[in-house]
């Protein structure tokens, strides 16, 4: 294979049509794929796209997950905690940091889901793969879940968006929603919640949740493409219809990862099953409750919104079944960043093997603003630690 023949291999679209090619021009002996390795392996693994995976863009995933589970576990101090004066000043800052963090963390996952369907779509329809090789749409997959995982907590707790009294009065409507019904005082408690109306303040929850249900269906684009991927009939193996044996495959592995450790099949399983089960577990939960909720709501009037995000609260009614989602969460978003990580960094050594330059390492202007989405929440803090008297006067 001659040099000048590398330019056409720089870039793919439909991955059977580029396998065609570049058998054609290496006369079938894949080891020739040496000469142009730098094209070739950038091409199907990737070179990094910093509009996914930049420094940027992953302090943005960082700071969503970081800032849920610093709140999730404010709100879990004080629901097992005793009430007092001084937890009015907590709850206030909890709330107003929730409702803020909320409403940017919900529409950065709508963005991260928006451009995964985009640019996922492109490859799985083989219109264009330039800048999406195998590490990159594994690394899509990834961040599709990442950034809809941590906000199913936040969304199990409506206390953590009321302030002072009203906020324990939504505890106890949890804990006892079996056995009584808030008398008087509670309710009025809870109208007076951020000097909202109830109805209005579950108009809210009813807003809250319908953004989130969007934001996980658009996430399917992302899931079944990641279940077509991983289940769907393979292209490479020794089929009849195969478009590239294993052994020419592994030919080009081990030019293109030469003294790197690559992915374990232990370690590409645990990967894959904490992909699924993360969207299965938002689906089971929002899915149960959106038909439970259809099916109570007959023959009200109640918005039918409204319900279903109670009921998504409701959920967990039992502090320990809580919990224990939560902790589901957590340990799945772990793996999950775990996996991201290695992802990115066995994409950045082979980048280096092959002599190529990992673009995940430079800033553009999306991963700027990927960087600084949250700082509306730390901004909102310090607001209202500084004018806290004027909350804490109303309530």
């Amino acid at each position: 294979m001659e040099p000048q023949n590398c330019i056409a291999l720089s870039n793919r679209t439909d991955f059977t049509a580029y396998v065609d090619l570049l058998r054609n021009l290496t006369n079938g002996d894949f080891s020739l794929v040496k000469v142009c390795k730098k094209d070739v392996c950038e091409a199907l693994w990737g070179f990094g796209n910093p509009d996914i995976s930049g420094v940027g863009m992953v302090i943005g995933y960082l700071l969503e997950s970081g800032i849920c589970a610093f709140l999730v576990m404010i709100s879990l101090w004080l629901e097992r905690t005793a009430k007092g004066h001084g937890h009015n000043a907590v709850r206030l800052l909890l709330a107003n940091a929730a409702r803020t963090f909320f409403d940017n963390a919900i529409f950065f996952t709508f963005a991260i889901q928006a451009a995964s369907i985009v640019t996922l779509s492109r490859v799985d329809f083989g219109i264009n793969a330039e800048g999406m090789g195998g590490f990159t749409m594994e690394i899509a997959w990834l961040v599709s879940s990442l950034t809809l995982l941590p906000l199913l907590p936040m969304l199990l707790r409506p206390d953590m968006f009321k302030e002072g009294r009203s906020a324990g009065v939504v505890v106890r409507r949890l804990s006892h929603q079996n056995t009584a019904r808030m008398n008087d005082e509670d309710k009025k408690a809870e109208d007076s919640a951020h000097g909202l109306s109830g109805a209005l303040f579950e108009a809210r929850e009813g807003q809250r949740f319908l953004l989130f249900v969007i934001c996980w269906a658009m996430g399917f684009c992302p899931f079944f493409s990641r279940m077509g991927g991983t289940f769907g009939e393979s292209r490479i193996g020794d089929a009849p219809n195969a478009t590239i044996t294993l052994t020419e495959w592994k030919t080009v592995e081990s030019i293109c990862f030469q003294g790197i450790h690559t992915l374990t099949s232990n370690e590409h399983n645990l990967i894959t099953a904490f992909g699924i089960l993360s969207y299965l577990l938002l689906s089971v939960v929002i899915i149960s409750k959106i038909i439970s909720s259809a099916l109570e709501n007959r023959g009200s009037e109640r918005n039918w919104l409204t319900i279903c995000h109670n009921k998504l609260s409701e959920t967990c009614s039992s502090y320990y079944a809580r919990l224990g989602i939560e902790v589901v969460v957590a340990i799945a978003s772990a793996v999950q960043f775990w996996a991201f990580f290695r992802l990115r960094q066995l994409q950045s050594d082979m980048t280096q093997v092959v002599g190529g330059n990992f673009s995940d390492g430079q800033w553009t202007f999306g991963q700027i603003v990927a960087t600084v989405v949250f700082m509306p929440v730390a901004a909102e803090l310090m607001f209202v630690w500084r004018r806290r008297l004027l909350y804490l006067e109303n309530q």
